[in-house]
């Protein structure tokens, strides 16, 4: 059975703020439900600025990006400081249906269940990678963009989240993760690589080696 596209971008779209181009698509891009892509790209290259216009935040500086029941959680949004990972959790889930998706989160985050106000940094993004499972699943999300999740988090937490978010590719969304190109620990549905005012795809199994040249600036290769 063929896997349904949940949001295609054509080639040309530009990406930016305002009317400046941050980065141009090199050829049409599926995100089809239940893939998982790795977004690659070095600090200010436009990652960011990707995911957020793909979940309707940002409208393209040219070309059209198709509405779809998106989310964007980035570390910039905060929390109540008085109230627990749990509590919060109730605020996003009134009538309980997440409730133990989100205790088993916890768990296997080893999450404290203290006040998010007192958490630590690490603590924090584990609660925020929380909150956006349990809100995916509230809204019935089908596009999921997570920027960085893997930031101030231990080895356990990243092999973990990695394990669960390959079992669940069955499920009716897509998820992008977005990363540094250090961080690759396996091999994904398709990698997107956002660099040098370019925004191209590689296949899933490309080595490291051949990604580092297409990531790096044109100055530092000719070094």
């Amino acid at each position: 059975m063929e896997i349904s596209t949940v949001l295609q971008i054509s080639k040309g779209l530009e990406i930016g703020y305002r009317c400046r181009c941050v980065a141009k698509l090199a050829e049409d891009v599926h995100f089809r439900r239940g893939e998982i892509s790795l977004l690659l790209g070095s600090n200010g290259q436009g990652k960011t600025t990707l995911i957020k216009s793909l979940a309707g935040l940002l409208p393209p500086v040219a070309g059209q990006i198709k509405k779809t029941r998106s989310l964007y959680l980035s570390d910039e949004v905060d929390f109540p400081a008085s109230l627990t990972p749990l509590e919060i959790v109730s605020c996003f889930d009134p009538a309980g249906a997440c409730r133990d998706m989100a205790r088993e989160l916890i768990a296997n985050l080893e999450l404290q269940n203290k006040r998010y106000g007192i958490l630590s940094k690490g603590n924090r993004q584990k609660a925020r990678i929380v909150f956006a499972e349990v809100l995916a699943q509230v809204r019935k999300v089908e596009f999921l963009g997570l920027d960085e999740p893997f930031a101030g988090l231990d080895f356990q937490a990243r092999d973990f989240l990695i394990e669960r978010w390959l079992a669940i590719r069955s499920s009716n969304r897509h998820l992008l993760v977005s990363m540094h190109p250090s961080e690759i620990a396996s091999v994904p549905s398709q990698i997107i690589l956002v660099a040098n005012g370019q925004i191209s795809t590689a296949a899933p199994e490309t080595p490291w080696q051949e990604l580092q040249p297409r990531l790096q600036k044109p100055e530092l290769l000719a070094a």
